[in-house]
């Protein structure tokens, strides 16, 4: 049983509109011109729609904005990573520069000292570096890089720029061993230089601190005096600085005060030191 649409050409199978369905299409069209005489009806109603609707297109939006933030994140973030890790380079460089840099002007200003301890004395000197240090703390003794081959002698004097360091304890070929003079076992002739009252100063293992247990409780000596070398002993010159009176103690039961005293020499500090050749000794290198 077959069933005719009415809506459906025979003769060519197409669909067509029915009269009342076109005629309702004309007359909306009529209808939405008659509106429009002012050309202004349509776009209000176009921009209605397209607020409406604008919420749909932004949702449909978001992930590929979405996407596109993270990859500019992205970027952005790598390229804030690299610019970071070449700045640290740079500020890591610049500061071994500056260290090194810093290094060096504390070993000219140490060579300017030694220069300087040297001046007005008929002394000669033998330039020498520290190049190991004893790791016993009860044995303060170092090794310079001076031996037998360069002359060195055991007991030798040995200062810094600033005072007496030691002395030397033992010789090789191409080295020696020396003795501080903060060593417990160390002791050094010296002389209050404001009074010249002769005395000894013994290390007691503190780079910082001598003292000296033999002046007497009457003892003409005050903070801040200077003690220099005596030349007793056919070890040290006379008239090098060795200490510093830190600390005087009069309040004893015996009949020596008690007085420390502060070695000028940088005994734990700096590099370069001079090895002092005695005039006899020169004369035979001669």
């Amino acid at each position: 049983m077959r069933i005719d649409n009415p809506d459906v050409n025979r003769g060519t199978g197409q669909g067509r509109l029915s009269t009342p369905r076109l005629m309702l299409y004309l007359l909306l069209s009529v209808l939405l011109m008659a509106m429009d005489q002012s050309g202004r009806f349509i776009p209000r109603i176009r921009a209605a729609l397209d607020y409406a609707v604008e919420p749909v297109y932004l949702l449909a939006e978001l992930p590929a904005r979405a996407l596109r933030g993270v990859a500019g994140y992205s970027r952005s973030w790598s390229r804030l990573a690299a610019e970071n890790e070449r700045l640290e380079s740079q500020v890591l460089g610049q500061s071994a520069q500056m260290l090194q840099m810093a290094a060096l002007v504390e070993e000219n200003q140490r060579l300017r000292d030694l220069l300087r301890a040297t001046e007005g004395r008929q002394l000669d000197f033998r330039f020498a570096e520290l190049i190991s240090v004893s790791l016993d703390p009860y044995a303060h003794q170092v090794v310079i890089d001076r031996g037998q081959v360069d002359g060195v002698s055991v007991g030798q004097a040995v200062i810094d720029g600033l005072g007496v360091m030691g002395q030397v304890e033992s010789i090789q070929w191409g080295q020696s061993r020396v003795r501080l003079i903060s060593d417990p076992e160390h002791a050094l002739p010296v002389q209050i230089l404001r009074t010249g009252q002769r005395t000894v100063a013994y290390g007691t293992g503190d780079p910082a601190r001598l003292r000296l247990p033999n002046l007497p409780i009457q003892a003409d000596v005050r903070p801040d005096d200077m003690l220099v070398t005596s030349g007793l002993g056919d070890r040290f010159p006379a008239g090098f600085p060795v200490a510093v009176i830190s600390a005087i103690d009069r309040d004893t039961d015996g009949a020596f005060a008690m007085v420390e005293a502060r070695p000028t020499a940088a005994l734990d500090r700096g590099r370069e030191v001079l090895l002092v050749i005695a005039p006899e000794a020169t004369e035979d290198v001669q």
